[in-house]
């Protein structure tokens, strides 16, 4: 093994626990999002749909979703980057 090998195993691990890092954060926003919507639509079920609901468009939650899926996608493309150069890391030496 040499020092090549060893940088791509230690970029790759980093690569792997940093993308892991960041990307807990929008995967947390994501769950709070969904938590706030079933808990809304639990609502609407109870007390019958609320007056001020308007279909009309997409909301501010679902502007947020889709930055945080964009956010998601790219930490998950960090991480596929990551598992690469360690296997390749690995399987060079």
């Amino acid at each position: 093994m040499d020092v090549l090998d060893l940088v791509l195993i230690v970029v790759g691990v980093a690569l792997i626990a940093i993308g892991i890092l960041v990307g807990r954060g929008p995967l947390a926003t994501i769950r709070r999002l969904d938590a706030t919507a079933a808990n809304l639509e639990r609502y609407d079920a109870w007390r019958g749909k609320r007056a001020s609901l308007d279909d009309d468009g997409p909301t501010g939650a679902d502007e947020m979703r889709a930055q945080m899926r964009q956010r998601l996608i790219l930490w998950g493309a960090v991480i596929a980057v990551g598992v690469a150069l360690l296997l390749i890391g690995l399987l060079r030496g």
